[in-house]
């Protein structure tokens, strides 16, 4: 798609969502509760599909919301990668190997910047949300909490 545009690829990488919550109640455990899996499976029934193009079980996935636990909140990281211009890459729209090299260049670059996120997460004085409360105690509340140099 971005090829067919001339558009920009910008690869992007967030770390931490997992310091928010916990599932605690999955899919597993609710198709253990009769009552429960009942309604599953009648919602799936008067759900309209959302994949179209697939077959297999990715096709035939049951609709269910995970029961999600609060946890003290972490912190999030985000991270930009560099730009990837598809201007140049036209002729190669209908050349499934191109397209793959294209793919694999986005992929790479996203796994980067996931890599780079969990490395500076690890190092972060402030990933807790105790040190973050710390520091705005005692600089101020409207004062910024540091974080990694890029």
């Amino acid at each position: 798609m971005a090829i067919r545009f001339g558009a920009k690829i910008v690869p992007f990488g967030s770390v931490g969502e997992d310091d928010f919550g916990e599932i605690f109640f999955d899919y597993n455990d609710q198709m253990k509760i009769p009552l429960l899996r009942n309604w599953i499976k009648q919602l799936t029934e008067d759900s309209a599909k959302a994949r179209f193009n697939t077959t297999g079980e990715v096709a035939n996935q049951d609709f269910h919301l995970p029961w999600i636990r609060p946890k003290i909140p972490g912190r999030l990281y985000n991270c930009f990668g560099k730009p990837i211009e598809t201007a140049g890459w036209k002729q190669a729209l209908n050349d499934r190997e191109k397209c793959h090299e294209l793919y694999l260049q986005v992929k790479s670059e996203v796994e980067s910047c996931l890599a780079y996120l969990k490395e500076k997460r690890e190092s972060d004085p402030y990933r807790s949300i105790f040190s973050r409360l710390m520091y705005q105690a005692t600089h101020g509340s409207a004062s910024e909490i540091p974080t990694f140099e890029l």
